[in-house]
């Protein structure tokens, strides 16, 4: 009998391990959905990275709304703004890295159709063109093209290297078996 209740103890374990598998690389688990989100992600990403600005264009939603975190109004945009920004971007850049630890995948409760994605990221990248520099009140230089602020930056007559490592959280929607980006690019 007490070989009954260990063996059974270690069923019970060895299922939990698997109800409580992560998603490779993340700290999510690893559901259907889950892995749909993140091979979205990982779109987006890869987008990022080839400076495609046709492909991060066409993963956003219409009804994109940055407010870039700030609790001023005159650096919000929506995806009019956007497309400005990611054109100009993508233009200007000479070379990106962008890494993303996914942290959690929770979908809204409200509204099943919109779902977050918390992230850590590393983006290092160089710019073509030194005049995207401004200085802000502190003194630190920041890009004027890039929607981040406080980055790490250098620059030389040619270039600007600039990194940034920070959390962010993307909002998604589903569209049909698709999903568009609503916020957090």
């Amino acid at each position: 009998m007490r070989i009954t209740s260990v063996l059974k103890v270690f069923g019970w374990a060895s299922l939990m391990g698997c109800a409580t598998g992560r998603i490779p690389n993340t700290d999510v688990p690893d559901t259907s959905v889950n892995r749909a989100v993140v091979s979205f992600c990982e779109r987006y990403r890869h987008a990022v990275e080839g400076r495609d600005a046709r492909t991060l264009l066409s993963i956003t939603s219409p009804n994109y709304y940055e407010d870039s975190g700030t609790p001023r109004g005159d650096d919000d945009y929506g995806y009019d703004g956007l497309q400005r920004l990611v054109t100009a971007w993508a233009d200007d850049l000479l070379e990106v890295r962008y890494e993303m630890r996914y942290r959690r995948v929770t979908v809204d409760p409200d509204r099943p159709e919109r779902i977050f994605i918390d992230y850590t990221y590393s983006g290092s990248y160089t710019l073509r063109r030194p005049r995207a520099l401004e200085t802000n009140r502190r003194g630190t230089s920041m890009l004027t093209i890039d929607p981040v602020r406080d980055a790490n930056t250098s620059s030389n007559q040619d270039e600007v290297w600039s990194r940034r490592v920070g959390d962010n959280r993307l909002e998604i929607e589903r569209v049909g078996d698709d999903f568009r980006i609503l916020s957090g690019m």
